[in-house]
């Protein structure tokens, strides 16, 4: 199962009612939410372009933005780092978020620590690309043998 019905199914289960993303880009996991679920949206991402990888341009933002507008108020949108814009997001407020920022470590390891708070509890800190090293090693030195991995590489840890 793929991250998008993974949320989706959860969301569903704990009748969710706000979800941060950090790590937009075009918006596709956003979108999903928006077209199957009743969940509103926070989304953060800096939308600067990288050298390394051609997928990430200037015209993403605007993308989004666009897309975004049928949403109305159900998507909030932040413009700027994960970690730079931390305090614009209330503790306690938030019924999930989803990691899919840098997944370098140990920017995924910081920015899971440093958003911790911002979960209501019971809320699950999640994220993708558990494959991948550098998110293996920060989920696993973030939460120790307390995550689950389901569906393709999906990660997720339940806020006590």
């Amino acid at each position: 199962m793929d991250r998008y019905r993974v949320i989706t199914n959860l969301a569903e289960q704990n009748n969710w009612k706000h979800g941060l993303e950090l790590g937009v880009w075009v918006g596709v996991t956003t979108f999903w939410l928006m077209k199957h679920t009743s969940v509103n949206m926070t989304c953060v991402d800096a939308w600067e372009g990288q050298d390394d990888n051609p997928e990430y341009h200037d015209a993403n933002e605007q993308r989004f933005r666009k897309e975004a507008e049928q949403w109305g108020d159900r998507i909030k949108i932040i413009k700027g780092r994960s970690l730079d814009i931390i305090d614009e997001i209330p503790d306690n407020s938030m019924d999930f978020i989803f990691h899919d920022s840098d997944h370098s470590y140990p920017f995924v390891k910081n920015e899971i620590e440093a958003y911790l708070p911002k979960l209501k509890q019971g809320g699950y800190c999640m994220g993708d690309d558990y494959n991948w090293t550098p998110v293996k090693q920060s989920v696993q030195e973030a939460f120790g043998n307390n995550h689950r991995v389901t569906g393709k590489d999906v990660w997720y840890s339940i806020k006590n």
